[in-house]
């Protein structure tokens, strides 16, 4: 009797789960409450802080905006929209460099 070795690669479960969650949130749009718990329950003021109006990503959410994945709120009746996927990458990109 002979024995068969077999290699079978065990993908990395971080990307997996990142497939994964952009999978879920493909085609959707968040709201800042959407965003604010994506980011652990953070604060509305927090986001616009530290992510929306942080000179250190300017250019960048400049960029998206633009590019209609971020609506940018004009009032009190005019609530902000985010493309789910963009926002996400947005975030695991930038994840170190945040003030969490």
């Amino acid at each position: 009797m002979e024995n068969l070795k077999v290699n079978i690669p065990i993908p990395d479960m971080t990307q997996v789960l990142l497939e994964k969650l952009q999978e879920s949130i493909i085609g959707r749009s968040w709201t800042m409450k959407d965003l604010r718990k994506c980011c652990g329950n953070k604060s509305e003021d927090w986001i616009k802080e530290n992510i929306i109006y942080n000179p250190k990503f300017s250019t960048e959410i400049k960029a998206m905006i633009n590019n209609g994945q971020i609506t940018e709120s004009k009032g009190s009746g005019s609530p902000w929209r985010f493309k789910a996927t963009a926002m996400a990458n947005f975030i695991e990109k930038h994840y170190e460099e945040l003030n969490w």
